[in-house]
């Protein structure tokens, strides 16, 4: 992984720090948001398996 993709992942994880220090709006929003971040963190952190694939010729 490089330092910018493990930059990418922490910032994610900031922002659902972000997101819990937002009033509540509807009773979904807290799990629909860490879905979505999980979502955006697997992206990222499939990276490195997706360029190891590319470099083997896979």
């Amino acid at each position: 992984m490089t330092d910018d993709e493990r930059k990418m992942v922490e910032q994610l994880g900031n922002v659902w720090n972000a997101f819990l220090a937002l009033p509540d709006q509807h009773p979904q929003d807290q799990h629909e948001m860490l879905h979505a971040i999980h979502m955006a963190q697997r992206i990222v952190m499939a990276r490195p398996a997706l360029r190891e694939m590319q470099a083997s010729g896979q």
